[in-house]
């Protein structure tokens, strides 16, 4: 009691303290304790599953919705720079406080579920899509990725270089065998086109924006052309740079918790 006291502690919160150690003895208060830390983590595990799905829907949806658009023009630029930025913040957050890194790879991974559970529902069974059309990409290699250069080097920034630096170049890699097959030729009322132009024409879009696709180029046009690996590269960049930045956000967001100790 005397050295709460010397603290400069008051004796309501000193009674508040003795009586919470005193709960701890109690099965009943434990259980309810057991309870609430479950719902406390149930809620922040279903924001983090929203929350990475809204924030890659509004920012890289539309470019990862269909498997025509993803070409060289912005999705393999567009994605990694969507997740690195809400992962970032997160990664500073857990490293910083507990040494796991591990947030890169549970949002790539809760973002693949999510992904194949929204696509399934909304796109094959409310809009009848076709799975093949309109299937997430994957970037859960990736995530790994960026959290064994962290887990190795032990350092941000050497992981905002390596790490980062992989996270942006390998996107287009690491999806390409499932984007291979739809640059197959097929022939169609006496024209050649590929399999992705086909299943462009013949499944409109009405809300696509014209200007972002340029239809007489056709799609997936520079699938495995020589601009891609300049853009792999450009991506590396933006990666290493994108990363760093929120982490440094990440780092002031988690710096804001001594004015909630103030107010509590």
């Amino acid at each position: 009691m005397s050295e709460i006291q010397e603290n400069g502690l008051g004796a309501v919160e000193t009674k508040a303290r003795l009586l919470d150690l005193k709960s701890l003895d109690s099965p009943k208060a434990m259980k309810l304790y057991r309870r609430f830390d479950g719902i406390i983590i149930l809620i922040l595990f279903m924001f983090l599953i929203l929350g990475v799905q809204i924030q890659f829907t509004l920012t890289a949806g539309d470019w990862d919705y269909w498997i025509d658009w993803r070409d060289r023009r912005w999705w393999p630029l567009v994605a990694p720079f969507s997740l690195l930025l809400f992962i970032a913040p997160f990664t500073y957050g857990i490293w910083a406080r507990v040494r796991l890194p591990i947030m890169a790879t549970a949002v790539t991974l809760l973002l693949c579920l999510v992904s194949w559970l929204s696509r399934y529902l909304n796109f094959h069974e409310f809009t009848h899509f076709p799975l093949s059309f309109v299937f997430p990409s994957t970037y859960i290699g990736l995530g790994i990725l960026l959290d064994c250069a962290l887990a190795i080097s032990r350092s941000l920034l050497v992981s905002s270089l390596v790490g980062g630096g992989l996270f942006g170049a390998l996107v287009y890699p690491i999806n390409w065998s499932f984007m291979a097959p739809y640059k197959v030729p097929v022939e169609f009322n006496g024209m050649l086109m590929s399999v992705a132009d086909l299943m462009g024409y013949q499944y409109i879009r009405t809300t696509t924006p014209e200007y972002l696709r340029i239809i007489e180029e056709s799609t997936l046009r520079t699938f495995g052309g020589s601009v891609t690996p300049l853009t792999a590269v450009f991506s590396a960049l933006c990666g290493m740079v994108i990363y760093m930045i929120f982490l440094w956000v990440g780092s002031w967001i988690n710096g804001l918790d001594k004015y909630t100790k103030r107010i509590v």
